[in-house]
């Protein structure tokens, strides 16, 4: 054990061009710790992500180590399998493929009660996510801590990489009154951080009494993005095709909650679009390219999706091209294009009708989270961060700072 943390540690070390194996926590936990689980009564957490670099699933690992007894398993959104779309409602019950049991997260019930803990000693949580608040595998993870504190399982996190590297933070902070599913806990929209890094916070900040466990990644250090390790990407959602889609997702997807313009879902290219049929693509473009945003290019296009908004529609809009992963920053990109469209579309009202709709906050306001930064969309005011929400991304970074693992 002295010789393999040794080796991590040199790993943590070496620059980004110096080669060092990354492992996934299940393949950590698999090698180091088959002796804890043996006699355990388990439940596992995951969905297709949840695999070894050879693509054998989680569920099969942990059911192959000696004495370990999987007797539940649980799926978030889109499914254990992923067969799911999003937002659809998910009822599985038994999982076809090892038989057994499945209780969904993401159907009747999206915090697990006290019945589907009964009988468990620890329940194993292995999800590749993408990095960005909206997405909701954080949230059932957020929720499924807070009903095991409760009932006395343990939790462990086999950890995963942050697909953008770990190291970039921004966007607006959640305000309280705006939380909800896709916006669980007060953090930016980009918060940089694994799951394993977002249990010990919230461990810290809402859960102080669970007996949670984070199996580390070996090797993987900040600023190495899924591309830099060599493994197969398997789809997170059928939106996230690709490891990059994760920047494209942070770029565009808060849009998509204005069901104004199309951002790409429909078409091969999704969140890596942006258009309406009201829309001139080659002067937005031209406008983007004019702010010299780093590390992204736009350009003119045209498309037609074959679902989600804009189903058969013409939309011109622009394509987003990133030409440098190190420097891009998608929550600048994501703001930038927003008051873009601000300025030159204020017959079309995109923001204006957001603050609020019949059942509360809409849709789009709760996935941007910050109300301030709404209204001045609304009122189509240039600028980024105010003094106020820079303060509080600088004070969620220094909070950040305590729980990260990697260096």
């Amino acid at each position: 054990m002295l010789i393999r943390w040794l080796l991590c540690l040199t790993c943590l070390c070496l620059p980004l061009s110096g080669p060092c194996e990354v492992l996934p926590g299940v393949e950590v936990l698999a090698r180091d710790h088959r002796e804890e689980l043996a006699g355990l009564k388990v439940g596992i957490l995951t969905n297709p992500t949840g695999v070894t670099r050879q693509l054998e699933s989680t569920i099969d690992v942990v059911r192959a180590i000696p004495g370990v007894d999987v007797i539940r398993l649980f799926s978030p959104e889109h499914g254990l399998r992923g067969q799911h779309f999003a937002g659809d409602h998910v009822d599985e019950t038994r999982d076809p493929v090892s038989g057994l049991p499945v209780v969904s997260l993401y159907g009747a019930t999206r915090k697990p009660t006290q019945d589907m803990l009964k009988g468990l000693d620890v329940i194993l949580y292995d999800i590749q996510d993408v990095g960005h608040r909206t997405y909701t595998f954080v949230s059932t993870l957020t929720y499924l801590m807070e009903a095991c504190e409760q009932a006395g399982v343990a939790v462990w996190v086999l950890d995963r990489p942050e697909p953008m590297g770990g190291e970039i933070v921004g966007g607006p902070m959640l305000d309280k009154d705006l939380v909800s599913f896709i916006g669980i806990h007060p953090v930016p929209q980009v918060y940089g951080m694994t799951p394993g890094e977002w249990a010990r916070m919230i461990r810290a900040e809402r859960t102080p009494e669970i007996d949670l466990e984070v199996i580390p990644l070996q090797g993987w250090r900040r600023g190495m993005n899924y591309g830099d390790l060599g493994w197969i990407w398997i789809p997170t959602s059928q939106h996230i095709p690709h490891w990059e889609t994760s920047f494209f997702y942070a770029m565009t997807g808060t849009m998509g909650e204005l069901n104004r313009l199309s951002n790409g879902v429909g078409t091969p290219a999704p969140f890596e679009l942006l258009g309406a049929s009201w829309l001139d693509g080659l002067a937005f473009a031209n406008r983007l390219n004019a702010l010299k945003l780093p590390g992204i290019i736009f350009r003119a296009t045209s498309f037609k999706p074959r679902y989600a908004f804009g189903t058969d529609q013409m939309m011109q809009g622009v394509q987003l091209h990133i030409s440098d992963y190190r420097t891009v920053d998608p929550a600048l990109v994501s703001e930038s294009i927003m008051f873009e469209l601000a300025k030159i579309a204020p017959a079309q009202d995109l923001f204006t009708t957001q603050q609020t709709n019949t059942g509360g906050a809409s849709m789009f306001l709760k996935a941007l989270g910050d109300r301030e930064l709404a209204a001045a969309l609304a009122a189509g005011k240039p600028g980024h961060a105010s003094a106020t929400a820079a303060k509080e991304l600088a004070a969620f970074k220094q909070r950040r700072d305590g729980y990260l693992l990697y260096r």
